[in-house]
């Protein structure tokens, strides 16, 4: 039987921004939420805890995890 394991984790990557002022870089990060994973430089992930474990659904786990192992 599978179970759910459910992680907080902190990603950490280098997003480089081309801008006359650091102001000018800061505020085009702001809009990019998503952007860093898919298109930044991933540097590592960091601070890994466990925040949740529960039964899962057997026959539905592809819609419920991320990964199945």
């Amino acid at each position: 039987m599978k179970w759910l394991y459910e992680f907080s984790v902190l990603l950490e990557c280098a997003y480089v921004v081309a801008a006359e002022s650091e102001e000018a870089a800061r505020k085009a990060i702001e809009t990019f939420e998503g952007a860093f994973y898919e298109d930044g430089d991933f540097i590592g992930v960091n601070s890994v805890e466990l925040s949740d474990i529960r039964k899962a659904d057997q026959d539905c786990l592809e819609d419920l995890a991320h990964e199945i192992v």
